[in-house]
């Protein structure tokens, strides 16, 4: 049992929980319809219908970001223990870098040249489904080691921070391999656009990079003591 859950149980306070609950949700429907968008775009080859998805994951992160200042409004104005306090800041803004990776990946395959994009080797194309559909495991993952942190129920938090750091190393190797063959078989593409492709590739390898951190974070709070 976490020692936050011990504090707020101890206080009947329920309210900065549920909405820390919330966040975790948005921030994971957020990843959830940015593998919509890329499925979209690299399995049916849908354009238009893929960047009106994307153009959804900019909107439910600001949906994310608004319940993030919720939760900080009620946590600055709330008589807690400086270590409370420090505690749910780190939690709340480590779950929103989650949501923030996948709207920023989001928002270059809006802007990005499609044409360039499609000439790429297809087995890049599913390396980069793979990479994201590894992303929401990782999330759910997350999730659930988040509502669980606000429970009394006992579960392993360290072996479930084992398989979130699986997956972010299975993602991690996936990355590699990606850029592996653009270095090698793309070099006609725009510089441009190989730079934007890159840098969308690396920002998904980041969506498990942060989600692992707020699951190491969680750890550290599940270990602690003392509030």
């Amino acid at each position: 049992m976490s020692s936050l859950f011990e504090w707020f149980k101890s206080r009947n306070e329920e309210s900065a929980i549920n909405k820390t609950l919330v966040h975790m949700q948005k921030v994971l429907e957020t990843v959830v319809e940015f593998e919509k968008g890329l499925s979209f775009l690299i399995e049916e080859k849908n354009t238009n219908l893929a960047i009106k998805v994307f153009s959804r994951v900019g909107i439910l992160e600001h949906q994310a970001d608004a319940i993030r200042r919720n939760i900080l409004i009620m946590i600055s104005k709330a008589e807690l223990p400086s270590k409370i306090r420090v505690n749910l800041m780190l939690l709340v803004k480590r779950i929103d870098d989650v949501a923030n990776a996948a709207n920023a990946s989001a928002r270059i395959f809006i802007y990005m040249n499609h044409k360039d994009f499609f000439s790429l080797n297809e087995k890049i194309h599913k390396n980069i489904l793979k990479m994201i559909r590894i992303s929401v495991e990782t999330v759910k993952k997350v999730k659930f080691m988040v509502n669980n942190l606000f429970t009394p129920v006992e579960i392993d938090m360290q072996e479930v921070g084992e398989q979130v750091n699986i997956l972010e190393h299975k993602c991690d190797e996936l990355q590699f391999i990606i850029n592996r063959m653009l270095v090698s078989n793309h070099t006609d593409i725009n510089p441009f656009s190989a730079i934007e492709i890159y840098n969308s590739i690396s920002i998904i390898e980041a969506i498990t990079d942060n989600a692992e951190e707020v699951a190491d974070y969680i750890i550290m709070l599940t270990i602690s003591k003392n509030p």
